[in-house]
């Protein structure tokens, strides 16, 4: 069975949602170029969106530990960006607790420093702006010289845009190991999707090649 391209019913099911992604990714310099673009793009998304919320819904002291060197606590603004990061970490979560936790702190981390480098940082927004872009573009190259294959943005922006995040940190996982048998159940997805899109393409060319001698 091949996995949902769309629907909320498969939106809380990650085999389904990874193997979607992964028959997008197979290449390993495409997959090296995602896993170091995707999160740029998503903490420069966080940067920039500052442009709409200058200002904190609200502040509070967070209590570091001792050996961080940060103080006993940090002042943590809590604005639209910080909001769109923790509710990114509540969802992959749900998807896949033990990784999903594993990320949150970094997560929340980008949300925080998104604060911070739009507060200190001078021309914090053009930086972000010009790296959030050449991580797109890279990233297009990636799909276009080395995968041969258009980016899963045409085809679903949930995917893009919110489940990459958190897949490129899933690929790094599994290459360390993570799960092996969930790895595998979506290898093999990935290659019945793949397969089927092969022949999704072989049939495309037939019937092409069937018209044209017709006429």
């Amino acid at each position: 069975m091949s996995p949902k391209k769309s629907g909320s019913s498969s939106l809380f099911s990650l085999e389904d949602q990874f193997a979607f992604y992964g028959s997008y990714h197979t290449n390993p310099v495409n997959i090296a170029i995602h896993i170091v673009c995707v999160p740029t793009i998503f903490f420069t998304s966080l940067v920039l969106a500052h442009h709409w919320q200058k200002e904190a819904f609200a502040t509070f002291d967070v209590p570091i530990p001792h050996f961080l060197g940060l103080g006993p606590l940090l002042p943590l603004d809590v604005t639209f960006p910080f909001i769109v990061a923790a509710a990114y970490s509540l969802y992959f979560i749900s998807l896949e607790p033990f990784a999903g936790l594993l990320y949150s702190p970094i997560l929340l981390g980008m949300g925080h420093f998104s604060n911070v480098v739009y507060d200190t940082v001078p021309n914090a927004m053009k930086i972000a702006g010009w790296a959030f872009g050449a991580s797109w573009i890279a990233q297009f190259i990636g799909h276009g010289k080395f995968e041969g294959r258009a980016p899963a943005l045409l085809t679903s922006l949930v995917q893009s845009l919110v489940l990459a995040v958190f897949f490129v940190f899933l690929e790094v996982l599994f290459m360390l190991g993570y799960r092996p048998a969930l790895h595998r159940r979506v290898q093999n997805k990935i290659g019945v999707a793949i397969t089927e899109y092969r022949k999704g393409l072989a049939d495309k060319k037939r019937g092409a090649e069937a018209t044209k001698k017709a006429s």
